[in-house]
């Protein structure tokens, strides 16, 4: 090809709609270099044919693709570079979903009531009978917590009609810590009044907040179980079971659950 007939970066840079310093980085990335580079000047200069490839370089980082991702789709044939594309974005719609989620329950948390800094939160003890439960477990992440207990407990809820129906409120027992990075083992309970392939629950006593509406949301339910915690040691208490929510309240407008943690 005739030096002529090359497009010179300013001119390929106006075609193709990106940046003469894009167009020098993606030359030192080996992503989109040159079809000449003049060895005394350092001029660059382009083929045309090059412009479908800088074309599509340009759309897919309005997609914010790394240029790694990006680098693959341009080197791979159609067939490839669209499942390539197709799996990435993929991706990215579970993460926003993620994200959007995390940013409601902030939303609400945020919105809830605070208590003042200096507030206590008033913490109840009780004793709970040993229960006959219905149980699943799972290891999730925070992620996927919630909608995992939503699932988790409409089918303990159907089966407990088979076992007496359900005799008391459902609980959610946190076995292990549940973080973003890294999932904790979680059992949903579900009491129930009679039947096989059920298990006990060992009566005991709880110390136990209300959590009302505004405060169930991360961060501040975990305020929560902080001041239940820090109770039971002030109580020189030891806790013998894993914390839990207990939702006793139907209708939820006023409280969402107890956050509770068995002692001695």
């Amino acid at each position: 090809m005739q030096s002529e007939s090359l497009l010179t970066i300013g001119e390929f840079a106006r075609r193709s709609r990106l940046t003469i310093k894009a167009l020098r980085l993606y030359d030192r990335t080996g992503l989109l270099r040159p079809a000449e580079t003049d060895p005394v000047s350092g001029y660059r200069r382009y083929a045309p044919r090059q412009l479908y490839a800088a074309r599509l370089i340009m759309l897919l980082r309005r997609l914010d693709m790394p240029l790694a991702e990006i680098a693959e789709i341009v080197n791979a044939g159609a067939p490839g570079a669209a499942a390539r594309l197709d799996a990435y974005w993929s991706g990215v719609e579970r993460r926003l979903a993620t994200q959007r989620e995390l940013a409601d329950r902030l939303v609400r948390s945020l919105a809830g009531e605070a208590p003042e800094p200096a507030q206590e939160w008033t913490v109840h003890e009780r004793d709970v009978p040993e229960q006959l439960v219905l149980a699943e477990r799972g290891q999730v992440t925070s992620a996927e917590l919630p909608a995992w207990i939503r699932a988790a407990c409409a089918r303990l809820l159907a089966d407990a009609d088979r076992h007496g129906g359900p005799a008391g409120p459902w609980f959610v027992l946190f076995h292990s810590a549940v973080a973003e990075d890294a999932a904790g083992i979680v059992e949903v309970c579900v009491p129930v009044g009679a039947g096989d392939g059920g298990r006990r629950e060992p009566a005991h006593r709880e110390a136990y907040i209300p959590v009302a509406a505004g405060h169930f949301e991360p961060p501040r339910i975990m305020s929560v179980y902080d001041a239940v915690y820090r109770y039971v040691r002030m109580r020189g208490g030891e806790k013998i079971g894993p914390a839990r929510e207990v939702h006793c309240y139907p209708d939820g407008d006023r409280h969402v659950c107890d956050v509770a943690l068995p002692f001695a």
